[in-house]
């Protein structure tokens, strides 16, 4: 067992679990940073920890700290910080491909 802190830090992307059944990642987002259009091949669920972000899956949504949005395997989609922001994201499964990290 692991306690681990969901607040800001310097570290943009940390790995919080992958146990092949789920994968769980904090993003530290600094204001106007922006993840680009991306898809993969889990399901996703996006909370926002703290902040405010832009959130774009075909549909723009404004998300404030304490919402949440899910998203389907293989929808594309962005983020952009509107200001320092903490987004967790738990992908399921986890995920075999990831377009941000692998092209296609």
């Amino acid at each position: 067992m692991k306690v681990q802190p969901l607040k800001y830090t310097e570290q943009f992307i940390e790995s919080i679990l992958d146990n092949g059944v789920s994968k769980v990642v904090k993003f530290s987002f600094p204001k106007d940073k922006e993840l680009q259009k991306h898809k993969t091949t889990s399901d996703i669920l996006v909370i926002v920890m703290e902040g405010n972000i832009k959130f774009i899956a075909g549909e723009e949504h404004q998300l404030n700290s304490g919402d949440m949005i899910t998203v389907e395997k293989n929808v594309e989609h962005s983020i952009e910080a509107l200001e320092q922001s903490v987004v967790l994201v738990i992908m399921t499964p986890s995920p075999t491909l990831h377009t941000i990290l692998k092209p296609e």
